[in-house]
């Protein structure tokens, strides 16, 4: 049947195969960065499998699709157990989830919790799903194009995700029977302005004859989980069809889906509406579907839209008729003039200033592989948050301030990881990096918590359920819940005591840092100081007196290190009370008001635990040095709260060592910055850095993982989180919290520049101060700060014609930034301050590993001049060599000084080349041009064996020092050889047995002496991640290990293998 009443449209090719000269390689395999259109293009058809669906979201619709096209799916990969399952607390199926804002449920208990028993006093609110409403599915020959086409069927396959447009593309060919390939398009927007409304658009060209084919329009009830169906129906004249459900056990809230399909007439012998058919909508009561039957003239594309509507009565009170009117709207518009407004809006959202860009001054980007990463999560980081939020555009677009209440959900509106509880993660991780380039975006953050203000106060009463209970607190105090959903009470899953009493100063960094950012001292004086207030009085009463030391002191309580609960005196949290009192004060004065005696006091009595022998910092009273941290914890002191005091460096070494490989993905973020801060020399800070993204992004759309390993037998058992935002917030606050050392502050602008020497130049995001926008860029020496010429209209009208008070930390006078004048300011050189004095390895950029390593860790690792960040490689059982370019600088040798840390290799080895620019540095060793610079050389001895110990110490290591008879030249290669384990001759593991505890890693250090100056190589212990590398490249290292092992071993060279007594370092 020709036309089934369907409009045939004048066919526009995406052409995403015509791209800019700006199309570049990036980490993943056959997947590329268009740098012009800042596009993620992929041809790696995975079907099934999680980290290839993608999120799209407004703010208020959210929904997750399939690998194939905008699809509802179930996770079927098989790489592991429990990859089809979500985490806690909800385990189950991972698919394609779709739902809005707040649409939450409630249960009077999950599967999991954190305190069961806590369940009497009232059950727990978590998301809940809607009909997955983007599938549009094609049924020809008898075959059906939907997620689980077989991968036989699909060929020229390219995805694509245009971030500038905010649009979702596939283009491919399916060949349903012999002889008959389609051309298959579709594109796709969740619609950023108008945040009602969603559209899909689906292109279909005949390559070898004409042919009938056969278009679903599904609603598929299946992904309205946890919900109960209201009601379904359709509407003849208009090709529409509609579903509404309702969260579980919330009878006063529905939500209306409204699909129609692109029509200019009705023939209702070409248009059937399905409830229920076998093979395309699945037997859920909220699933319904209409198809049309479409006759395929050969090579004429033939296109079909789909126009969505999706409101629940949490924000609208007539929710059916505004998704009916957002559908039959978007109808009469087209796909076109939607896309249209949708991408102004996200180009106003997201313009190229407003993310940091690592692009040299003439606009090229460095051939740096990891600059290249840096820049695409530059990118997408802020892009994946911010699709999360509803921008105050769309909020005036829809006349509704009930938008944006809502804060952002772990793994965001496309995914129930975590049920969708509110944490900490919105208001510590994803938010700061935002809230300075994008304060009125960010806002929701704080309207949450605002909006369940009433509850945390009265939360307070709950008190008699915990070890609190003979306390009597202030009638104006407020306590938060670990996790939040509806209501903002109490819960099993998000208790308010006896647990993570932090998350209420967190959210008080977060009130602070917008009054900061926006200068609106009217709205956060009426709405957000009263929370502030709050939750001091709540503070206040909450700590315990030691009237023999005349100090106060927190009990019962866990720091964000989950692996230490209810213990006493928490370092973060007592630190972040103190802060939280000191600053509420400082917040009054500067409005006026009398501070509050009384917590100047207490706060004036509040110590950390220190331990006496060391003077490090303990996690909490009581801590052993057998401790094992889940995520980042006492390196916040510093981070968030920028205590800096003496013992801050050592704890920085101390804990980064006995960070569990088993947490969550933002840990390394937080050691970036407070690296770059407090380290004197090095560049630990951009190893931090890449640790905190390369090992968890995932192809092909750099969308984030929880963890390093995805597959539970090799994590620990952790059903990962996905998309994870925390971890994108957190790597998305290293450069404007790290590199340019931006500190918030009411007073002035503080800042604290550095670049490690591995980024050229950094032109960091447009970031707000008192409302008034600022640019900066630096470069290896200096940075510039300019006035931007855009204010908010809440800024600070005090700087509109005034200069910008400017404190460089550590400089006894005030600079200042005029509106018309750049203010320069030199940087702080640390990674040039040498570690090892004359160290000619140290921060070296050209630095690899032959093979993989294992996740999480990185060659540079081995030569960043800090002990505390460690390589290593991948498999036991392969030769591994670690190789620096030196370039055309070369050095007589006197010396190597090894600190293997606390495991020892049988052999070592160090060699020198001189390959040519061209070669490959490995071809090198199978000539005769390399020199063994450790061939007089003492074995390696273990001279500090590691023993078990609850004793607090700091870090010694195993070393080996070897002065050589007589120099040897450099070369311009150097590559050092590890081979076996004395501590573990006889274990021969593959990094993907993941050790079932955490166990700490080894530092390896080569120093080099060429008498006035050292060297330094140190090779050190890993996490285990692969690598990025060009993959023309790949090909020439797979050929040299495959052909050179033999020639290598027979030159004496050594193989290193790795271990930290769960990870074994093997002789081969």
């Amino acid at each position: 049947m020709r036309l089934a009443g369907l409009l045939l449209l004048p066919f526009i090719g995406l052409l995403h195969s015509i791209v800019s000269a700006a199309v570049l390689h990036t980490g993943f395999r056959d997947v590329f960065w268009d740098d012009d259109t800042w596009s993620l293009i992929n041809h790696n058809f995975a079907r099934g499998d999680f980290r290839h669906r993608m999120s799209l979201a407004n703010g208020y619709l959210g929904i997750n699709v399939a690998a194939t096209g905008p699809f509802y799916e179930y996770e079927n990969a098989t790489k592991g157990e429990d990859t089809d399952l979500n985490g806690w607390p909800l385990e189950n199926f991972r698919s394609t989830f779709a739902t809005i804002a707040g649409f939450y449920g409630w249960f009077e208990e999950l599967t999991q919790s954190n305190y069961p028993w806590l369940n009497q006093y009232g059950g727990e609110s978590v998301i809940s799903g809607i009909p997955h409403w983007a599938g549009l599915y094609v049924e020809a020959d008898g075959a059906l194009l939907n997620a689980t086409v077989e991968p036989q069927y699909i060929s020229d396959f390219e995805a694509a995700l245009n971030i500038s447009a905010g649009e979702m593309s596939w283009d491919y060919v399916w060949t349903p029977s012999p002889n008959n390939p389609i051309h298959v398009q579709y594109r796709m927007l969740v619609h950023k302005l108008h945040v009602n409304k969603a559209a899909i658009q689906l292109t279909l060209t005949a390559l070898s004859r004409e042919t009938d084919v056969t278009v679903y329009d599904v609603l598929e009830g299946d992904g309205a989980e946890r919900t109960e169906s209201v009601e379904k129906g359709a509407e003849k004249a208009a090709n529409t069809i509609w579903s509404a459900v309702r969260p579980v056990n919330i009878t006063e809230v529905t939500a209306y889906i409204y699909s129609t399909v692109k029509a200019y007439s009705v023939q209702l012998m070409s248009r059937t509406t399905h409830m229920h058919y076998e093979g395309v909508v699945r037997a859920n009561e909220s699933s319904i579907a209409q198809s049309f039957d479409l006759y395929l003239p050969l090579g004429k594309p033939v296109r079909v839209e789909k126009f969505v509507g999706a409101a629940s009565s949490d924000a609208f009170p007539d929710p059916q008729s505004v998704a009916q009117e957002a559908s039959s709207s978007g109808a009469l518009l087209g796909y076109d003039m939607l896309r249209t407004s949708h991408v102004a809006e996200w180009q106003e959202i997201l313009p190229r200033h407003s993310v940091d860009r690592y692009h040299l001054q003439n606009g090229s980007l460095p051939e740096d592989v990891h600059i290249r990463g840096a820049q695409i999560m530059a990118v997408t980081n802020p892009f994946y948050i911010l699709q999360n939020t509803v921008g105050p555009n769309a909020i005036l677009a829809a006349k509704n301030p009930r938008l944006g209440v809502d804060s952002i959900p772990v793994c965001g509106l496309g995914s129930d990881c975590y049920g969708g509880f509110i944490m900490w993660d919105a208001d510590v991780w994803m938010a700061p990096g935002l809230q300075v380039s994008h304060p009125h975006s960010m806002r929701q953050v704080t309207r949450y918590r605002r909006e369940k203000f009433e509850q945390a106060q009265k939360n307070v009463g709950m008190a008699f359920s915990s070890s609190k209970a003979d306390r009597k607190f202030h009638p104006n105090g407020a306590v938060y819940p670990w996790t939040s959903g509806r209501y903002g009470n109490c819960t099993a899953t998000g208790p308010c005591f006896d647990y993570e009493y932090h998350l209420n100063g967190d959210i008080g960094i977060s009130l602070y840092n917008e009054l900061v950012t926006t200068g609106d001292d009217g709205y956060f004086k009426e709405d957000l100081l009263p929370i502030m207030l709050a939750i001091s009085h709540f503070y206040n009463d909450l700590l315990s007196y030691d009237k023999e030391k005349d100090l106060y002191y927190v009990s019962n309580a866990t720091d964000p290190d989950e692996y230490a609960n209810n213990i006493d005196q928490p370092a973060f949290t007592t630190a972040l009370i103190q802060t939280h009192l000191n600053l509420t004060n400082h917040i009054l004065t500067w409005f006026g008001e009398e501070e509050e005696k009384r917590w100047r006091d207490v706060a004036a009595k509040l110590r950390m635990p220190i331990d006496e022998k060391t003077s490090i910092i303990k996690e909490y009273e009581g801590m052993t040095g057998n401790v094992d941290v889940k995520q980042a914890d006492v390196v916040l002191i510093d981070d968030l709260l920028h205590f800096h005091q003496k013992e801050s460096l050592r704890a920085l070494d101390y804990y980064a060592a006995k960070q569990s490989r088993l947490g969550p993905g933002m840990t390394y973020a937080a050691y970036s910055i407070v690296a770059n801060e407090l380290s004197p020399s090095g560049c630990a800070s951009y190893t931090y850095d890449l640790y905190s993204s390369q090992p968890y992004a995932r192809a092909p759309w750099y969308q984030f993982s929880e963890q390093l390993i995805d597959e539970s037998p090799g994590n620990g058992g952790v059903r990962p989180g996905f998309p994870f935002l925390t971890g994108m917030g957190g790597a998305n606050r290293i450069a404007i919290f790290g590199y340019l050392g931006l500190h918030l502050l009411l007073d002035k602008l503080e800042i604290d520049p550095s670049l490690p020497p591995q980024i050229p130049w950094l032109t960091y995001r447009t970031f707000y101060w008192q409302g008034h926008g600022i640019q900066a860029v630096s470069n290896q020496t200096h940075t510039m700060l300019t006035r931007s010429g855009h204010s908010l209209h809440s800024a600070n009208g005090t700087y509109n014609d005034r200069s910008i008070p400017v404190h460089v930390r550590n400089e006894p006078h005030l600079r200042y930034l005029y509106a018309t004048k750049p203010l320069i300011v030199p940087n702080r050189h640390i990674g040039q301050m040498e570690t090892v004095r004359g160290n000619i390895l140290q921060c070296e950029i050209d630095v690899w590993a032959t093979g993989d390593s294992a996740p999480g860790q990185i060659p540079l690792a081995a030569i960043d001049g800090a002990a505390s960040t460690k390589w290593q490689p991948a498999d036991a059982r392969d030769i591994a060599y670690l190789t620096i370019d030196m370039g055309d600088r070369f050095y007589p040798i006197n010396k190597v000084l090894f600190d293997w840390g606390q495991h020892v290799p049988v052999h070592y080895k160090v060699l020198t080349t001189n390959a040519s620019h061209g070669a490959s540095p490995y071809d090198t060793l199978l000539l005769d041009d390399y020199r063994n610079v450790t061939s007089s050389c003492a074995p390696a001895k273990i001279s500090v064996p590691w023993v078990p110990s609850n004793e607090i110490k700091l870090y010694k290591g195993n070393t080996t020092n070897c002065t050589l008879p007589s120099p040897i030249w450099s070369g311009r290669y150097v590559h050092l050889g590890v081979n076996g384990s004395q501590a573990y001759p006889h274990a021969n593991e593959k990094y993907n047995r993941f050790p079932t505890k955490a166990k700490k890693e080894a530092t390896a250090t080569a120093l080099f002496d060429d008498s006035s100056s050292d060297a330094i190589v140190e090779e050190e212990q890993v996490d285990r991640w692969k690598p990025w590398r060009p993959w023309d490249a790949w090909h020439t290292w797979q050929a040299w290990k495959e052909e050179a092992v033999e020639t290598v071993m027979s030159m004496g060279t050594c193989v290193v293998e790795d271990d930290d007594d769960d990870w074994d370092w093997v002789a081969d």
